[in-house]
């Protein structure tokens, strides 16, 4: 027979579970605020903003993007982390947020992978080596070549320390053998436009930037660092085509939370993110910025997800010896 204790135990811990529920079932009662750690035009934000359009005639509130750049998005990351477990504010979260900064940053202002839980996936795209369109390189082969004759001359853009496109490049120069003078910038469309002036020789741009620059012509794809070709860049060889085995790098985005959000909150979100990003018009236009769209994952999947990439790049990450804080 239950005991009295048992029964008291359970009347004190029924307002709490009717609090979370009628919590759960009201969201969302307010507009959603969805943290970008990049600033505005990069890769991360296009994404965002294309998902936001579509999710909010089904969430019937505003989505407001906010871009917090910062430190290579650790500001963004320690925004959310600390924001209302609610289910109201999302954080766009990406290799550079979720897996590199925890080697990157000693100590970390915010433990990333208590505070932080993944809700739903959107897409991977991988990172694109491109030159101005006048470099003389003909190939990926002839660049490394030139690279290696001429050590430290050619100068390697990207955005802020430790992102991506730092990391990506870094990687490959270890792994061609070849050394890069590397010039950060507070965003990589900054290093874009220096390519095209001429200061910069080379960066690892993110396919969902760099196709359209390849396309309107002011640039040229030397490699894209993807197991395959892309679909929305046929004629553009891969890394391992041009002779470097294995190499697949890229970036990813995802819809991270508080780890405190309600799980019936997350199950809403994950379940509406996946609506909308595996629907055939999203896939085709994530497509069409040379980015894949994986299968559903659910959150617990999310989280294995970010799991195996801690695993596969912190190491590599800390062998470039790349370091903030």
């Amino acid at each position: 027979m239950p005991s009295r204790r048992h029964f008291l135990l359970a009347t004190l811990a029924t307002p709490a579970l009717s609090l979370r529920h009628a919590r759960a079932q009201a969201w969302p009662s307010q507009p959603i605020r969805l943290v970008v750690a990049s600033a505005a035009g990069g890769n991360a934000d296009v994404v965002a903003r294309l998902v936001a359009n579509e999710l909010e005639p089904r969430l019937g509130q505003r989505i407001l993007v906010e871009n917090i750049p910062a430190a290579s998005g650790m500001r963004a990351t320690e925004a959310v982390s600390r924001a209302a477990p609610d289910g109201h504010t999302w954080l766009v979260g990406t290799s550079s947020q979720l897996v590199h900064n925890i080697a990157l940053f000693d100590p970390l202002p915010v433990d990333i992978t208590r505070e932080l839980s993944g809700a739903a996936m959107i897409n991977e795209a991988p990172g694109v080596l491109v030159v101005k369109a006048d470099n003389p390189a003909r190939d990926l082969a002839d660049f490394i070549a030139r690279a290696k004759a001429a050590p430290g001359e050619f100068v390697m853009g990207s955005g802020p320390a430790g992102t991506t496109t730092h990391i990506i490049g870094l990687h490959f120069a270890q792994r061609a053998g070849v050394r890069l003078e590397h010039l950060p910038y507070p965003a990589g469309s900054q290093a874009m436009r220096d390519i095209l002036g001429g200061r910069v020789t080379c960066m690892f741009d993110i396919a969902v930037t760099a196709i359209p620059q390849i396309r309107g012509g002011a640039v040229r794809g030397l490699g894209v660092s993807s197991p395959v070709r892309l679909a929305a860049a046929p004629e553009l060889p891969t890394l391992i085509e041009g002779g470097l085995g294995d190499f697949v790098a890229g970036t990813w985005n995802s819809i991270a939370l508080p780890s405190a959000t309600p799980a019936a909150v997350v199950a809403r979100i994950n379940a509406v993110v996946n609506e909308v990003v595996q629907a055939e018009p999203m896939r085709a236009r994530l497509g069409e910025l040379g980015s894949f769209v994986p299968a559903a994952m659910s959150p617990a999947g999310v989280d294995a997800y970010y799991a195996r990439e801690r695993e596969l790049w912190i190491p590599v990450v800390r062998a470039t010896g790349a370091r903030q804080g």
